[in-house]
């Protein structure tokens, strides 16, 4: 029995890998840029991904700060 070219399981597949090569280079765009915006001085002189690691440091500093005045209740 012969198939139609519009209902080849073979040309579905190939149509999905091409899919697949199209979407891996949109994301490798994507993270390309984001690293460069992370990477490059502003006007500044400021480094934006140190800015971002130092904010992290920060909050997780006033986070383990009020981590340490919790306390917990114990029934006597």
């Amino acid at each position: 029995m012969r198939t139609s070219r519009w209902h080849d399981p073979g040309r579905r597949i190939a149509g999905r890998a091409r899919q697949w090569g199209q979407s891996s280079m949109e994301y490798t765009v994507v993270v390309f840029f984001a690293v460069l915006v992370l990477v490059i001085p502003d006007s500044s002189g400021n480094v934006p991904l140190i800015q971002l690691a130092n904010a992290f440091k920060r909050f997780y500093t006033g986070f383990a700060y009020a981590v340490s005045l919790s306390t917990t209740i114990m029934p006597l």
